[in-house]
């Protein structure tokens, strides 16, 4: 076969601060750069371009032109919504599906967002003509979606994501403490503070599990603060937990993993995911962890991490009382599923099988 020419949707890994999204792109990119008989091109940062019409103009009008004159045979789409004036004939679009967390749940974003972002997924979806999501469970959640929107027939595969650590962080864990004041030992949680990641059960389950125990361990929030979470900043002053429950922002690499590295449990019950790439460092560090029991998890971490209902305050505070009694052995099979390299050849093998 011809070499294949590839444009690549790069915007989200323009971005300084990399988490999520931002981290797969970037690392899918640079595996697929290696694969021969590949000539693959970065697009435009897009996402850093604060004028509508810009973006408007880029995404209806410059990207089919580019495609069309550039001679590209596929296009992948890292931000859901590829919705041009026209599709060039030639070019096969393969739109990376996340997960369909916005059509499944109505609160985890703003309304105005989430009509918008459901109003345009299925004319994307239409535009497209490969779909790839990023693991069994989201694949399973999308072909119903796919069903009622009558886009069915469109090819829908799954690629894993991975985490690339840093070597042992040279950072000092007193250091870190100094700076963000945790004054004692620490539960953490790494991510956007956001309605998905489930933050107010958390701080409930938390303040439940301080007045049973006594324990003067802290709640430590790594992450910068994303949207909907006054709820959350109410029931901590309402219940007098600023002193227990500490919000770094957004940090390093490095900071990540030290405090990784450091606390005495892992904590992420998150009401959906797609993927879950905070649970897999936390993993791969050896850091006792402890889960929302939704699918997508059930599946990457199998028996290495504790689940727990992510709805059942109580249910979460049994299980910071357990990993902290008995932490959970993690099985280091399970990271042979995890491969950058075997995600982006699996996608090439993706697009060839459904173009030839």
């Amino acid at each position: 076969m011809a070499k294949l020419k590839i444009l690549f949707d790069y915007s989200p890994a323009c971005r300084d601060n990399k988490t999520g999204i931002p981290l797969f792109v970037k690392n899918l990119y640079q595996e697929l750069e290696a694969i021969e008989n590949i000539e693959i091109t970065k697009s435009r940062c897009r996402s850093l371009v604060h004028c509508r019409l810009y973006r408007f103009l880029y995404n209806r009008v410059y990207l089919p032109l580019k495609l069309q004159f550039g001679g590209y045979d596929i296009y992948i789409e890292n931000q859901f919504m590829f919705l041009p004036l026209f599709k060039p004939k030639q070019t096969k679009v393969v739109n990376i599906i996340y997960d369909i967390g916005l059509v499944l749940f109505d609160d985890i974003q703003t309304p105005e967002y989430t009509k918008k972002w459901r109003e345009r997924l299925p004319i994307s979806i239409n535009n497209s003509d490969i779909l790839v999501t990023i693991s069994q469970s989201s694949l399973r959640d999308i072909k119903p979606y796919l069903l009622s929107i009558n886009q069915s027939h469109k090819p829908l595969e799954y690629i894993y994501a991975n985490v690339d650590l840093l070597p042992q962080s040279p950072l000092l864990i007193d250091t870190l403490k100094t700076k963000y004041a945790i004054k004692d030992k620490y539960f953490l949680f790494l991510g956007t503070l956001e309605p998905r990641k489930n933050p107010l059960q958390l701080v409930k389950a938390f303040k439940e599990f301080k007045v049973q125990t006594a324990d003067p361990i802290k709640l430590v929030f790594a992450g910068k603060k994303g949207w909907l979470y006054d709820d959350v900043m109410e029931y901590i002053k309402s219940n007098a937990l600023e002193n227990e429950v500490i919000f770094t922002g957004y940090i390093s690499d490095e900071e990540k993993i030290t405090l990784l590295e450091n606390t005495q449990a892992f904590i992420f019950l998150s009401i959906y995911e797609g993927f879950g790439m905070p649970p897999l460092e936390a993993l791969k560090l050896g850091t006792p962890t402890l889960l929302s029991d939704i699918a997508v998890f059930r599946e990457l971490f199998e028996e290495s991490a504790y689940y727990v209902d992510p709805y059942d305050v109580r249910a979460i505070s049994d299980g910071m009382k357990k990993i902290l009694e008995k932490p959970p052995i993690i099985d280091d099979i399970i990271f042979n599923k995890f491969s950058w390299e075997k995600s982006a050849k699996k996608l090439v093998e993706i697009i060839k099988d459904t173009i030839e």
